[in-house]
């Protein structure tokens, strides 16, 4: 009896291995803190109830060899294939597989991390703009480092650009404000939604709208616009990996559930949930905030003793001048901004541990207006005792 349950441990340890390994080889090269969100992990512990009641046992990948929705089969592939598994069944579609197939998909689904390491940028950035040329639509997550965003479908004049999760910090809690009206966005109950977001779009296409921007700097977090004959939906948010660690909220459940509605591709039966909220009014877009604050640095993993560069920006959105004082690091300065102008200040230091930096905004009347904090990892090389 013994010997037999030996057996069937071993043959459950082989298992639990064979099933980690293939669920890991979609995301293999990034390391444990090297995720959206990772700069700010707890944001989801201020909203309640307003978080989707995500069921882990009962997770799976909702698999259909022909849907038309299909998920590019790249970084954090299997949590966008089981988040987009609560509203249809998707397919998942390797790079190689991808430009041969494009006739029959109607949405193709980037997910976090997706655009990172491909084999052949060039091929695959062709293929995309070829596929949403001739009439589909494209949907991406937030992405690892903001030039991966250049690879996307862009009409002549301003292409796309942004900073990714390691270059920019993310927020959830009342982190987004509609900025237009649109049927993507009809199904969302606020104007200032709790949405998972890592990155922001620092160029839009001349063409394009920004339905949602940040609620603290201003600048867009998801656009739209045409390609040909196709749609492109570009967005910092990473709900596919938040979906996974129990942070995904019914705001992004109501917005996904705009987004594929509005792409034409009808929903699953079993996507109908009785616990969401009801009777939902469309809401109001809101203006820009009088002034922006934002963050950013050039990674968000560092070697002891690496140098941080940090660049802090402003913007005043309104017609007058400002001048902001401005704190970090036991520095003070001021700020001058012309009417509808922005400023950025750089900021380098050595770095020795994991930490935040702490910035704080003031107003020529020294009345307090914004904290904005930047966190970072630091990693230390193995020691050489040899």
């Amino acid at each position: 009896m013994s010997r037999i349950r030996i057996y069937i441990l071993q043959l459950i340890i082989l298992i639990v291995i064979l099933f980690t390994a293939a669920f890991a080889t979609s995301f293999a090269q990034f390391t444990e803190n090297d995720n959206p969100g990772a700069d700010q992990p707890d944001d989801s512990a201020l909203l309640g109830d307003e978080l989707y009641p995500t069921n882990l046992e009962n997770i799976t990948l909702n698999i259909d060899k022909d849907s038309r929705v299909a998920v590019f089969d790249n970084g954090y592939s299997r949590e966008a294939g089981m988040f987009l598994g609560l509203f249809l069944p998707v397919r998942m579609i390797s790079e190689a597989e991808f430009p041969l197939h494009t006739s029959s998909i109607s949405l193709l689904v980037i997910p976090s991390g997706g655009l990172t390491d491909l084999k052949n940028e060039g091929r695959f950035s062709a293929a995309l703009n070829k596929y949403v040329e001739e009439g589909g639509a494209l949907l991406v997550f937030s992405q690892r480092i903001g030039r991966y965003y250049t690879m996307l479908p862009a009409p002549e004049g301003k292409p796309v650009t942004a900073y990714g999760w390691l270059e920019d910090q993310s927020t959830l809690s009342s982190s987004s404000i509609l900025s237009m009206k649109h049927p993507i966005l009809s199904n969302l109950a606020s104007s200032k939604p709790h949405l998972n977001i890592d990155g922001v779009f620092d160029s839009v296409p001349d063409t394009g709208k920004t339905a949602l921007r940040n609620s603290v700097s201003g600048q867009p977090i998801m656009i739209i616009y045409k390609y040909g004959k196709g749609n492109v939906i570009a967005t910092t948010l990473f709900t596919d990996w938040g979906y996974l660690h129990q942070r995904t909220t019914w705001d992004e459940i109501n917005l996904f559930e705009g987004i594929i509605k509005w792409t034409g591709i009808p929903l699953s039966q079993s996507a109908l949930r009785e616990n969401g909220p009801k009777d939902r009014k469309a809401m109001k877009s809101l203006p820009l905030p009088p002034l922006g604050f934002s963050i950013q640095s050039d990674n968000e993993i560092y070697l002891a003793g690496d140098k941080a560069n940090f660049t802090i920006r402003l913007w005043n959105y309104e017609n007058r001048k400002r001048k902001i004082k401005v704190y970090y690091d036991g520095k003070g300065e001021f700020v001058e901004l012309l009417p509808k102008s922005s400023r950025n200040l750089s900021y380098s230091v050595p770095v020795y541990s994991t930490r935040r930096l702490w910035v704080y905004f003031y107003d020529e009347k020294e009345i307090f207006l914004q904290t904005i904090r930047r966190g970072y990892s630091v990693v230390y090389p193995e020691s050489d005792n040899g």
